[in-house]
């Protein structure tokens, strides 16, 4: 007969840098994954976690990270273009 796996509380890294949320997230002795099977992300803000924070989950489980590029990133961000008023002139 198997025995159960013990549950954990799934720590919040929402906000938290992707590398930070990565290593607090495996202290709590589960795995860091990316949206969609991904690796885990490196980079970023974690703007979003499945199971969210406060839950419980059982050692080993996944938590899916999904990240913003943040404020540090090194990636080209470009604003969005303006758009055309719906408002005739």
């Amino acid at each position: 007969m198997r025995r159960p796996r013990p549950v954990t509380e799934v720590p919040d890294v929402v906000g938290l840098g992707a590398e930070d949320a990565c290593e607090i997230v495996r202290r709590a002795g589960l795995v860091p994954v990316g949206p969609d099977g991904a690796d885990e992300p490196t980079t970023g803000v974690v703007t979003a976690q499945r199971p969210v924070g406060t839950a419980g989950a059982e050692e080993g489980a996944e938590v899916v990270l999904w990240t913003h590029p943040g404020r540090d990133a090194t990636a080209d961000v470009h604003p969005p273009s303006p758009v055309e008023s719906a408002v005739p002139v």
